[in-house]
């Protein structure tokens, strides 16, 4: 007889996803974690949590730790995320990590928002941060990017700041014939200049093109270990290059592409509830955030798991 008290329900409205309810985050058992995996590959990579209270951060880990190793939280090491600033001085990770510990903070937990991590008080923030950010997968701009990414909800404005996602899952299975057989084999370079709001990244120049850019090179098609299936991996838009190619062809390849992968068949726009968790899988899918309110306060705590080598399609 199942002890799990998990309910897994198909979100209304939506081509994939689940709402996840019963799960008590400081227990999470073998069969919680079964469940939580069936789930996943039932309904497409991307799993709504719902709780009463808001998580504490040995809870989120535990959380993540369910699908996969942590990594370290972007822009916190340099190597994941974030480059060294002129004239800093070279540490080593462990160097990094102790650093980080020792003003109290953690190297696993990410802050997105526009409020003071310690206070939750309103804090100076770049316009850009209340605009769109344009479609993206987390950080595949470095060799091996983050497999599954976690979003916990700790302020939500009563309206925008939604998050759209879209499976690449579907997008690559409704490729047409004469599409997938020209991107088979093709890369792209994902950049790395710029963040998914727009802000230059620190230690950053603007590239001149995006054939100067600076970023990794990955396959366009991706094999996803978990499911067995073919997704497509375009990374961000800005800056996209496949090598090879005129900038020209370049970008009229990457606009069908695009118009493709991000087709309103293959989303889901999400609502946001407090004390939410929201996990998917970057190899199946992608993300974006809408508008909202510069007079509103949004934060969320983010976690992330250790990632492997993208697998191309033959």
């Amino acid at each position: 007889m199942s002890t799990s008290t998990i309910d897994v329900t198909a979100l209304p409205d939506a081509p994939f996803g689940a709402r996840i309810t019963g799960l008590d985050p400081g227990d999470i058992s073998g069969e919680d974690q079964q469940r939580l995996w069936q789930a996943y590959r039932t309904h497409h990579g991307l799993l709504c949590l719902s709780f009463s209270k808001l998580l504490t951060a040995p809870e989120l880990h535990a959380l993540t730790t369910v699908f996969g190793e942590n990594e370290f939280a972007p822009g916190r090491v340099t190597g994941f995320g974030r480059k060294a600033a002129e004239g800093e001085t070279e540490l080593s990770i462990e160097a990094q990590v102790a650093a980080i510990r020792a003003r109290g903070d953690d190297p696993y937990l990410a802050y997105i928002g526009n409020v003071n991590p310690a206070t939750g008080e309103p804090t100076a923030t770049s316009s850009r941060f209340f605009g769109e950010w344009e479609w993206h997968t987390d950080m595949s701009y470095i060799p091996v990017p983050p497999t599954f990414s976690l979003l916990h909800a700790r302020q939500i404005p009563p309206t925008g700041g939604d998050t759209g996602f879209c499976s690449q899952i579907l997008a690559a299975s409704e490729l047409p014939a004469s599409l997938r057989q020209r991107i088979i084999g093709l890369t792209i370079k994902h950049d790395s200049t710029y963040t998914s709001s727009g802000q230059l990244r620190p230690g950053m120049t603007p590239p001149a093109s995006p054939i100067e850019a600076a970023g990794h090179i990955h396959p366009i098609l991706r094999r996803v270990p978990s499911t067995g299936e073919e997704a497509l991996f375009l990374g961000r838009r800005t800056n996209s290059y496949i090598p090879g190619m005129t900038i020209t062809d370049s970008e009229a390849l990457l606009d069908e592409l695009w118009a493709h992968a991000t087709n309103p068949r293959f989303c889901y726009r999400h609502r946001w509830h407090t004390a939410e968790v929201v996990i998917w899988d970057n190899r199946m899918m992608l993300h974006m955030r809408y508008p909202m309110d510069e007079s509103e306060a949004r934060f969320m705590w983010r976690t992330q798991t250790r990632g492997e080598a993208v697998i191309p399609v033959a």
